[in-house]
C-alpha cells in the first residue's frame, strides 16, 4: 500500500487486513488459505 507509507506501518497494515480477512466467512478464508498456501497468517 505505497499510498499509506508515511501514514502506517507495515505492521499496521497488515493488522487492517488480518481484521478485514477476519469478517470472511469461514468458506472465504480456506479457500484463500489455499490459494496463498498460508496457515492463517
Amino acid at each position: 500500500m505505497p499510498a499509506f507509507a508515511a501514514v502506517l506501518t507495515d505492521t499496521e497494515i497488515m493488522a487492517i487486513i488480518d481484521y478485514i480477512k477476519s469478517t470472511w466467512p469461514e468458506r472465504e478464508r480456506d479457500y484463500q488459505e489455499t490459494l496463498n498456501g498460508t496457515s492463517g497468517e
